[in-house]
């Protein structure tokens, strides 16, 4: 550990946003740098005068803000109503599709031949491939593909055992379908992680933990009461 990661650490310590592996390493780093001891100290006691500070009247300026504030033109219970409907209607479709109204050769269901019919499963294709990249990307947000891609996977799993049954389609593309299970399957170990804790710039000044808590180590402690 650098001195420059040691004291991100210590900042992040009084910010009530470190671990223990990272306060761990802290005091490895500390027991060899007097340099890093000293700043610690002092960031113990600046972090304590500024949060027990009193803070600065302002004004009141809630008669000013309150007009101003844009007012909600769709509340969510009418955007819950509207989405809804959009699944209702998409439900349809793919019922219509399954019961026959997709034609052969050049009839097509609402207006759409079979090309356009292939160009709809390569653009979902596509769309699973940048939802994957992205959870990898941004874990936090992984678990919002997993209700679309767990209900994706039991309605084609089904089709496609009618489909191999019935000699419409062969088991090696079958077989490419498990991709989309290995990436659910990642996806659902990601979602079940816990999120990790924001890190602090470098160089940034010590604030206020959450809560009004003050994650300070033993030793610093003692050391500020000395």
């Amino acid at each position: 550990m650098t001195c420059e990661d040691c004291r991100e650490e210590i900042s992040a310590d009084l910010d009530g946003e470190s671990d223990a592996d990272g306060r761990a390493a802290v005091e490895d780093h500390l027991g060899t740098c007097p340099g890093c001891r000293a700043w610690r100290e002092g960031a113990v006691v600046v972090t304590r005068a500024v949060r027990t500070a009193p803070a600065d009247p302002g004004p009141d300026l809630v008669a000013l803000v309150l007009p101003a504030a844009p007012r909600r033109r769709v509340g969510p219970r009418a955007a819950r109503v509207g989405l809804a409907v959009v699944g209702v209607v998409q439900l349809v479709l793919g019922v219509l599709a399954l019961t026959g109204t997709t034609g052969h050769g050049d009839a097509a269901m609402l207006g759409a031949d079979m090309a356009h019919m292939g160009h709809e499963s390569a653009a979902w294709n596509l769309a699973l491939g940048v939802a994957f990249l992205a959870g990898a990307r941004w874990v936090r947000h992984v678990a919002g593909l997993l209700p679309v891609l767990g209900a994706f996977i039991l309605v084609l799993g089904t089709l496609s055992v009618v489909d191999l049954l019935a000699g419409r389609v062969e088991p090696a593309r079958i077989l490419a379908h498990g991709l989309v299970v290995v990436g659910f399957a990642l996806a659902l170990y990601l979602g079940r992680q816990p999120a990790p804790a924001p890190r602090p710039s470098a160089g940034r000044p010590p604030s206020r933990a959450p809560g009004g808590r003050e994650p300070l180590s033993e030793d610093a402690g003692r050391r500020h009461a000395a």
